[in-house]
């Protein structure tokens, strides 16, 4: 697909992160990777009489036609397990799995304040189900080991490192025992990114954090994201604000602090914009654009024309907002 829309393109050299590492001898292409925001398949989502139709993304290869697809599913895939005592709980049913594959999912951030809405069962559940789809997860597990392993995805001549991480009072704590959400320190992350930065090419640090409806990151987020950064991470992804936030280049790295509402079946509007983040590596650094989607009565289409327009000036206020991007903006073609 030819995207109609360009985003600023920040250019990962110099500074921190000179260069993407390299792990493979051998030349290699470009890899493309888009993320996009929550996902929760379920409530008003299941309610609405036009979902009949299909599935949200079978429509629309926004992420099907990149090299690695990811998003935050927002709550379990699971029909067992007591409601936790919460203002509010979800889940969803197997069609989950379905609707990832028709939309080229490739992996997973369950480390959120809903996946353990139904106890254990419900994070055992979710994973068992994913892992039958063969669709990847980071930020959860069965026992805390689990919990805060990396999955590692490999495209020809490139190994990424995922993780995923939630710090909020909502997610059970994972044991030796027992079933959690990975816990987000600054201590957990850097020993995570230590052990794996030199086996792979590209860390990428998924977040879930954040003021909801908030369209800036407080200041303590920023510092936490750029000592992420200085730890060696590459791309830190965000979400959990339900709205998107600005993108930052910080010492050449990629920081997304918030990528909004995707599919959120948890809100009763079936139709509003949102987007998807494209992060393209290469062996000479990284650049970045933002691609306006609409969701129109729960079905996903890429933006064009005005509407688009708007969509990226939006975007560009957002990030503008962000006094130290270190390099000047360039659109990608």
């Amino acid at each position: 697909m030819h995207f109609f829309v360009l985003f600023l393109a920040g250019i990962m050299a110099g500074n921190g992160n000179p260069q993407i590492r390299t792990v493979h001898s051998e030349i290699r292409r470009p890899l493309t990777l888009r993320f996009a925001g929550d996902c929760l398949f379920s409530n008003y989502y299941s309610f609405d009489p036009l979902d009949t139709a299909g599935f949200a993304l079978s429509s629309c290869d926004v992420l099907r036609s990149a090299d690695i697809a990811m998003v935050n599913l927002e709550g379990p895939i699971t029909d067992r397990g007591n409601a936790r005592i919460k203002p509010y709980t979800f889940r969803m049913s197997r069609r989950a799995l379905a609707e990832l594959k028709a939309g080229g999912v490739d992996i997973v951030n369950i480390a959120n304040n809903h996946v353990s809405d139904f106890g254990s069962e419900g994070i055992w559940d979710t994973i068992k189900d994913l892992d039958s789809a063969e669709i990847l997860h980071v930020g959860a597990g069965v026992t805390d080991a689990s919990a805060y392993q990396p999955a590692i995805v490999s495209r020809p001549g490139w190994r990424i490192a995922f993780f995923g991480y939630y710090a909020g009072d909502e997610a059970l704590i994972p044991s030796e025992h027992s079933a959690g959400v990975a816990v987000r320190s600054l201590r957990n992350i850097t020993k995570a990114i230590e052990a794996v930065k030199h086996n792979v090419d590209a860390v990428v640090i998924n977040l879930h954090w954040g003021d909801e409806n908030s369209t800036q990151p407080d200041p303590n987020q920023r510092i936490f994201a750029h000592a992420l950064i200085d730890a060696g991470a590459d791309i830190v992804i965000g979400h959990h604000p339900h709205v998107w936030q600005g993108v930052e280049s910080y010492h050449g790295a990629i920081i997304a602090y918030s990528l909004g509402n995707f599919i959120f079946g948890g809100n009763s509007k079936s139709s509003y914009p949102t987007g998807v983040l494209e992060i393209q590596l290469s062996d000479d650094g990284a650049s970045y654009r933002y691609i306006p989607v609409l969701l129109d009565h729960w079905k996903i289409r890429v933006l064009n024309g005005a509407n688009a327009d708007m969509s990226i000036a939006y975007m560009r206020g957002l990030s503008s907002n962000f006094s130290n991007i270190e390099h000047s903006s360039k659109e990608r073609q």
